[in-house]
C-alpha cells in the first residue's frame, strides 16, 4: 500500500510538472526576426544555360523488337 500510495503522488506530481511546463512555454508570443531585404538571387536560367559536360540519358526502344502474342487458337496475325 505504501508503494502504492508513493507512486501515485510521484505520478500526480510528474503530471503537474509537465503541464505547467506546457502552460509557461506557451504563454509568451514568439516572433521571427525576418529580413525584408534580400540578400541573394538564384539566376536559374543562366545556370541552366551555362552547364557542362552533364551525363545524357539514353532511350532504347523495345517497342519493334518484340511481335504482339498470338491469341489462342490462330497460327498468324491476320484476322
Amino acid at each position: 500500500m505504501r508503494k502504492t500510495t508513493f507512486a501515485a503522488v510521484a505520478a500526480g506530481a510528474l503530471i503537474l510538472a509537465g503541464i505547467a511546463g506546457w502552460v509557461t512555454s506557451n504563454s509568451s508570443s514568439l516572433e521571427a526576426e525576418a529580413s525584408t531585404a534580400i540578400e541573394a538571387q538564384i539566376d536559374t536560367f543562366s545556370m541552366m544555360a551555362s552547364t557542362k559536360d552533364l551525363p545524357t540519358g539514353e532511350f532504347q526502344d523495345f517497342s519493334f523488337v518484340f511481335s504482339a502474342p498470338v491469341a489462342e487458337g490462330r497460327s498468324s496475325l491476320a484476322p
